[in-house]
């Protein structure tokens, strides 16, 4: 899926004394940011929500089915995107939350991923909580799994957070990690 190339400078929201970007500015792919961890490492510094209108709804997938070594804590939503990925194409699943985000194309970025747990809570609490983003009071996926049979969701009208079941279609908002 491709939104809306081109439509953002590559420099929009940053400090351009400093070229580093504070919660709530636009970044490179036109979102949000909604966490900067201070340093650069591990490849990223900032975690960008996608554009408002970029919402879908989706299943997680792999419902009753383990998908191993999945992560709660800020940064590990790029990887547990690529594990349940990996995972639902052993099963032979398609149109699940995780692959579309893989595939999302938003203004020229194609490095998209569904969140993780803390990154999910980070996005309600430094966005939706702010009035920015135009998130839904709905619930929103994450790519924490919990157990066989659920993953980690977060509802963005009071910020409660809970394992839901993976064969349900819920919102989903990609995320990526730039420098």
């Amino acid at each position: 899926m491709t939104i809306g190339e081109g439509l953002f400078a590559q420099n929009a929201g940053t400090d351009s004394q400093s070229g580093s970007y504070k919660l709530g500015d636009t970044g490179p792919a036109g979102g949000l940011i909604f966490y900067d961890k201070g340093v650069f490492s591990e490849g990223w510094r900032y975690l960008e929500a996608a554009p408002e209108g970029t919402d879908f709804t989706a299943k997680w997938g792999a419902y009753r089915q383990n998908v191993a070594g999945t992560g709660t804590t800020v940064g590990s939503g790029k990887r547990n995107t690529q594990l349940i990925v990996g995972r639902l194409k052993q099963l032979g699943e398609n149109d699940r939350a995780a692959q579309i985000c893989t595939g999302l194309e938003i203004n020229g970025f194609k490095d998209w991923f569904l969140p993780c747990k803390e990154e999910l809570d980070f996005m309600y609490k430094n966005l939706k909580q702010k009035g920015l983003g135009g998130f839904g009071n709905v619930w929103y996926w994450s790519s924490s799994q919990n157990s066989n049979g659920g993953a980690w969701v977060q509802y963005f009208s009071r910020g409660r957070q809970l394992s839901y079941r993976k064969n349900y279609s819920l919102s989903v908002r990609a995320i990526r990690a730039f420098e």
